[in-house]
C-alpha cells in the first residue's frame, strides 16, 4: 500500500553568531535560543502590553508571535487530534555547534528550519534573531552579534547556499524561497538510522528506547500530519493510515546500538528546571522498508518524537553507501 503524505513546504536558514565577550554556552544550545529567540520575536511584534496572556488576546488569531511560538490553536481540531494541549511550533532550531567556551570575537552556527506558512515569515525570524543576540544568551544576557544568514536554495536536486541577511548593513541581499522534499529513489533494506540528538519518544505513558518500526512510524507520521494540518493551509491530510501502519510489521529492527543521554533544561514558563534524556545511536531496519521511504527521508527534515523545536529526534538515513542523499534538504 502506498500512502500519499502531504507536502510540507521547509525554508532553512543559517545563522552566524559572534561572542562580543569571553563568555560560556551551554554545549546543549537549542532550548536557550528558543527561549531567548522567542521573547525577541514577541518584543518585535506584539502590540500589547508585556503582561497581556496570548490566549486572551483579542488579536491572537493575525499575530505572527501565535503563528510561530505560542501556537493559536482554532476552530475544532479532527477526531484523531482531539485533546490536544497544544499545536507544534513550525520550527526547529538545530545548534549542531557543541561549543561552549568562547573568546571575544569567536563565532557560533544553528541552523533555523521554517515550516509551512511560517517560511513568509522568515524576515521577522532574522530581526528577532538578531534582537536575540543583541539581548543576550543565557540567564547572563551575554551579549553576542548576528553577523549573517544564510538561505539554503534547492534547484534541480542541487543545494546552494546563498547569503541572505548581513549583519553590518541589517539589510536583506535577496528573496528567500521555500521547497518542497522531492520523491527520490525507493529506499531498500538493510539501512540504517542514526539519531543524531537526544530522541525522545513516548509510548504507553513513558519514554523509552525499546520500540518497534510500527511504533516509530506512528511516532513519525503524527509529527508529519500535525505539522502539515496546523502549518499547511489547505493540505490534504489522510487520517486513515490504519493499514500503513499494519504494512510496518514487515520491517523489523535487527540490530539496536542506542545509548540514553541524560541532560537538563531551564523552563521560563514554569520557572524550574527540567530533567531530559533522550536516545542516540543506530538502528538497522530489515524488510519492507520502501513503503516508508518518503516518511524516513521526511523525518529527515522534520525531526521525531518530542523536544523537536530546540532540536532533538534529529535523525539521518544511512544506507549500504553510506548517506543517503535527501534531496532538497
Amino acid at each position: 500500500m502506498h500512502f500519499d503524505l502531504p507536502e510540507i513546504p521547509f525554508l532553512t536558514l543559517d545563522f552566524q553568531l559572534s561572542a562580543k565577550q569571553n563568555c560560556r554556552l551551554p554545549a546543549q544550545k537549542g532550548s536557550m535560543l528558543r527561549g531567548a529567540f522567542g521573547h525577541a520575536l514577541r518584543s518585535t511584534v506584539c502590540v500589547m502590553q508585556p503582561n497581556q496572556a496570548c490566549k486572551t488576546c483579542m488579536l491572537r488569531g493575525q499575530c505572527i508571535f501565535t503563528r510561530i511560538f505560542d501556537i493559536y490553536i482554532a476552530g475544532q481540531p479532527p477526531p484523531f487530534l482531539k485533546g490536544l494541549s497544544e499545536a507544534p511550533k513550525p520550527f526547529i532550531i538545530d545548534a549542531h555547534d557543541l561549543t561552549s567556551e568562547f573568546a571575544a570575537g569567536d563565532g557560533f552556527r544553528f541552523s533555523f528550519i521554517l515550516f509551512g506558512r511560517a517560511c513568509e515569515y522568515y524576515p521577522y525570524i532574522i530581526f528577532a534573531v538578531a534582537k536575540m543576540a543583541e539581548n543576550g544568551l543565557a540567564a547572563q544576557r551575554l551579549p553576542f552579534t548576528c553577523d549573517a544568514a544564510f538561505w539554503t536554495k534547492q534547484k534541480d536536486g542541487i543545494s546552494e547556499q546563498r547569503s541572505l541577511y548581513d549583519g553590518k548593513s541589517q539589510r536583506l541581499s535577496e528573496a528567500a524561497m521555500p521547497t518542497i522534499l522531492q520523491n527520490g529513489a525507493v529506499l531498500q533494506a538493510p539501512l540504517k538510522l542514526k539519531f543524531l540528538s537526544p530522541t525522545r519518544l513516548k509510548i504507553k505513558g513513558r519514554y523509552t528506547m525499546d520500540f518497534t518500526f510500527r511504533q516509530l512510524v506512528f511516532i513519525m507520521l503524527r509529527r508529519t500530519l500535525e505539522l502539515a494540518h496546523f502549518h499547511v493551509p489547505d493540505a490534504p491530510v489522510n487520517w486513515e493510515f490504519h493499514d500503513f501502519l499494519v504494512q510496518a510489521n514487515d520491517v523489523t529492527i535487527n540490530e539496536r546500538s542506542l545509548r540514553w543521554e541524560d541532560w537538563h533544561r531551564y523552563s521560563n514558563r514554569q520557572q524550574t528546571k527540567m530533567e531530559m534524556g533522550g536516545f542516540v545511536g543506530e538502528l538497522t531496519l530489515e524488510g519492507a522498508v520502501e513503503a516508508f521511504s518518503d516518511l524516513l527521508r521526511l523525518s529527515e527534515v522534520v525531526h521525531v518524537g518530542k523536544g523537536t523545536s530546540f532540536g532533538l529526534g534529529k535523525v539521518e538515513i544511512l544506507t549500504k553507501n553510506g548517506k543517503e542523499d535527501t534531496n532538497g534538504h
